[in-house]
């Protein structure tokens, strides 16, 4: 009888923490939302959440006593909407942690990432709630990272991704106008599913209901895009890490298993790095070269990384690669 009630009591705290945790859940999305869209009623709010509108006022709430205003305006243009976006919790950092924020903040200004703006103010908010602002933990290191930017207008990009990541926790299918790379200019209804960076350009992933599968979108090629009312069911067997499995880039087609011998000194240059998860590097020690076995997926960028070694690089397998290989030296010799 003691351990029924015990059981019990574990299985209520349980659901306690479930319904808790859901709240935390549906309040944040409500704050993305908002900061996406600007002001809202409380009835498409409820809509997007799929909650009733008293829970929406609950939400505003338990986000005012954790110091977060939700401005309240009634009448036929009223709704809620963030006046105030101080409200940063003082968190007990160490400087150890206040250090890597830093250096975090240093790699997204050099990368001209996308969220450098919302971290940078993240930031000085740290500064403020800590009184750090003339603590410079980094010192007057030199610190860069050398890589191309993506030539786009941040602020209408960041508005993109904003929008996008919303409509995904809110399950709103986007209509996209998007220029392709092999289909031109088409327009196209996209369930999203995931969002990544590659190379410095954000992406998202989702359902192309024009091509029925799964592709992913550059957001600077997205001319332009709505948030649509209609929703969607989430696909639960899709998985980012399984999408991205073995691709030697973004590019996704068939499987092959690469097999090449690299020369000194880009032997240690390749070796340095995970290219991908599978992959295995076997040294020689008589002239520092090594074997690099691999299966991999995107035979485009698996084909411009071998190129980018030049004479450094011998595709041993499979055949069929070292006839592509063959034929884009081929074409290069045509251009000069």
């Amino acid at each position: 009888m003691i351990i029924e009630e015990k059981n019990n009591y574990s299985f209520l705290n349980f659901i306690g923490v479930v319904v808790v945790m859901s709240k935390v859940g549906n309040a944040l999305k409500m704050l993305i939302i908002l900061q996406s869209r600007g002001k809202m009623k409380v009835c498409d709010l409820a809509r997007e959440l799929e909650v009733d509108e008293r829970q929406i006022r609950r939400y505003k709430d338990d986000l005012l006593q954790a110091g977060i205003y939700i401005k309240s305006e009634t009448g036929k243009y009223g709704g809620y909407s963030i006046e105030d976006n101080n409200y940063l919790l003082g968190l007990n950092l160490t400087n150890e942690e206040y250090m890597s924020l830093l250096m975090a903040n240093e790699e997204l200004k050099k990368m001209g990432h996308l969220a450098l703006k919302d971290y940078s103010l993240a930031i000085d908010k740290i500064n403020i709630v800590h009184k750090r602002e003339n603590l410079n933990l980094l010192g007057n290191c030199n610190y860069m990272v050398k890589s191309a930017r993506a030539n786009v207008n941040f602020e209408v990009e960041r508005k993109k991704l904003v929008d996008i990541h919303a409509a995904m926790l809110t399950r709103n299918k986007v209509r996209i106008k998007y220029t392709s790379l092999t289909s031109g200019e088409t327009e196209r209804v996209v369930r999203p599913y995931a969002t990544f960076q590659y190379k410095g350009d954000m992406y998202f992933i989702g359902f192309c209901e024009r091509k029925n599968g799964i592709l992913e979108f550059k957001l600077c090629r997205i001319k332009e895009y709505s948030i649509l009312e209609e929703k969607f069911e989430m696909d639960n067997s899709f998985s980012l890490e399984d999408y991205m499995a073995n691709c030697f880039g973004i590019f996704k087609d068939e499987e092959i298993n690469v097999k090449l011998k690299i020369y000194h000194p880009m032997s240690q240059i390749v070796k340095e790095k995970i290219w991908v998860d599978n992959q295995k590097i076997i040294e020689n020690e008589e002239d520092n070269s090594i074997i690099f076995e691999a299966t991999m997926k995107g035979l485009k960028e698996i084909k411009s990384w071998i190129l980018s070694m030049g004479s450094s690089v011998k595709v041993l397998k499979p055949q069929k690669l070292i006839e592509e290989i063959k034929n884009e030296i081929d074409k290069i010799k045509e251009l000069y």
